[in-house]
């Protein structure tokens, strides 16, 4: 495939609005490509226009599975300089909801595989690719791939997330909560005739993360650092001077190995049974995604591997002073490493399917996430380095023909 071919690619499936669904438009493209190169794949519809695509090249030991998602974040259009579903090149860069998050990674992984293909280049095992729907919302593909069977034979997992020039071998889980609280309408004038349920959801709010900040204080992974607690949430009443009657708060946790998710999720429901036995409150909540941390091998021939092909790449970018002054500072926000000479191993707080895909072997899995991308993802105006797309694809090229070899 050229380049004109490849940016055409990247573009059709930034084009589909693929936002928490729809990922069926994307796998038609996708097949379409790997199709046209005999590739052997299969779409798996489930519910309303989603679906997930598996497709090998290869045969036998050791198959290294490669992922990427279709789903993509909602934007607000009007915070963008650009229509967010349109692929911009301005400046060296691309533009576009999902171009770092993640459809550069998904078409660099499908370029690959096809341009190993054209070329006949012997493999001695298998390249499977998981093309998953709903990765962002509960990572429901994934684990309807993982429970079909679909990483049973798998001996290492490769995820295209976007890490840069970096190499990830551990993630936090991810526990989201949502609490509803209930109570009674009145005039606002006459409280005691009314039940409020907004000061209700705000004591039990404040009673959980005390609890949870105490219990998970001493706890910390030396490679993913300690939980994290955020209330991103807050909705309750309708009107000044009307006692409320419904309230609902979303809590979104990171998790580490040393405190599970069920632990968490026991506080919450200690704290909340207690609150309700002691007062007039009506708290209930519900679990809306559940994912567990996963760890790799950081010595894994997988990732040595990365970080010899990946190297010279890194080291050809050729960033100015202030361009490395603003990488070292947003590295810094987010509580990762850089490096201009060295493929880096790290964790990050961010999760992956990887999370649905290990299910059953979290750790000292030959596991990493490697792929295109920069800090944009989710925000408006989001972008990547147009040169990284490209090293990218040959990257991948590179590591499946040695992986393989």
């Amino acid at each position: 495939m050229d380049k004109k071919e490849k940016m055409s690619l990247l573009q059709e499936i930034i084009q589909i609005k693929s936002v928490n669904g729809d990922e069926m438009d994307v796998a038609k493209i996708l097949k379409r490509v790997l199709d046209d190169a005999d590739i052997d794949n299969e779409i798996l519809p489930f519910g309303d226009n989603r679906a997930n695509l598996v497709a090998t090249l290869g045969k036998g030991h050791p198959v290294l599975a490669v992922s990427g998602h279709m789903d993509v974040v909602e934007v607000d259009k009007e915070n963008w300089d650009t229509d967010p579903f349109e692929l911009v090149e301005k400046d060296g860069m691309f533009y576009g909801r999902g171009v770092t998050d993640m459809k550069a990674g998904l078409a660099a992984l499908v370029i690959s595989m096809v341009e190993l293909k054209e070329a006949g280049t012997p493999l001695n095992g298998t390249i499977k690719l998981l093309a998953t729907s709903g990765e962002e919302v509960g990572q429901l593909g994934a684990e309807k791939l993982t429970d079909q069977g679909y990483v049973k034979d798998v001996d290492a997992l490769l995820i295209a997330e976007p890490s840069g020039y970096r190499c990830v071998y551990a993630n936090k889980g991810e526990l989201n909560v949502t609490i509803n609280s209930t109570g009674q309408a009145a005039h606002s004038s006459m409280p005691k005739a009314g039940i409020n349920a907004v000061e209700h959801l705000l004591h039990v709010l404040s009673n959980i993360e005390t609890k949870i900040k105490q219990a998970t204080d001493s706890f910390e992974n030396d490679v993913l650092g300690e939980t994290i607690f955020n209330i991103d949430v807050i909705n309750g009443g309708n009107q000044i001077n009307a006692i409320p009657a419904s309230a609902q708060a979303e809590i979104n946790m990171r998790t580490i190995p040393e405190f599970t998710n069920d632990q968490l999720e026991s506080i919450f429901k200690e704290v909340i049974e207690d609150y309700n036995n002691k007062t007039d409150a009506q708290i209930d909540y519900s679990v809306t995604m559940n994912t567990i941390a996963i760890t790799g091998n950081e010595e894994s021939s997988l990732i040595q591997l990365i970080q010899k092909i990946g190297k010279p790449y890194l080291q050809n970018q050729e960033m100015s002073d202030e361009e490395i002054k603003e990488a070292k500072r947003s590295a810094e926000l987010t509580g990762l490493k850089f490096s201009t000479d060295e493929i880096l191993t790290l964790g990050m707080s961010g999760g992956t399917d990887g999370s649905k895909f290990l299910i059953n072997q979290p750790n000292g899995f030959d596991y990493t996430m490697f792929g295109p991308g920069n800090d944009t993802m989710h925000k408006d105006n989001e972008s990547l380095p147009k040169a990284m797309y490209f090293d990218y694809i040959e990257m991948f090229k590179q590591l499946f023909s040695e992986y393989l070899a």
